[in-house]
């Protein structure tokens, strides 16, 4: 059952780093879809805790709400940052550009030629 669940989560999401700005400082996607995205901090919040913040699509910066969907803490003695999920609450507009969706392909996400 886990895995199911686990590929039916990832399903739709690609591996991008994109800028994320919280209330708590900055950090950087490990991958991101029209759902949500995971990222890694020194500190992770409990799950079902709300969250908002700003996440450059493009060279923009979105402004986005959500709740962590998961979280598992890591151990900053030994250099190891936890990580998270957050479930976006009302989508993102502009996730399409991140994503590829609706632009002809071999563009890139500001439209530029790959």
């Amino acid at each position: 059952m886990e895995t199911r669940t686990r590929a039916s989560r990832s399903a739709g999401r690609l591996r991008r780093r994109v800028k994320v700005t919280f209330l708590g400082g900055t950090s950087f996607t490990s991958d991101i879809g029209r759902g949500g995205f995971s990222t890694e901090r020194a500190r992770v919040p409990v799950p079902g805790a709300p969250v908002e913040g700003f996440i450059d699509v493009a060279g923009a910066e979105l402004r986005f709400r959500g709740r962590i969907a998961w979280a598992r803490a890591g151990d900053l003695t030994l250099g190891l940052r936890g990580r998270m999920g957050v479930q976006f609450a009302d989508g993102l507009p502009g996730i399409d550009l991140l994503l590829g969706v609706g632009r002809p392909r071999g563009t890139g996400p500001s439209g530029q030629t790959c």
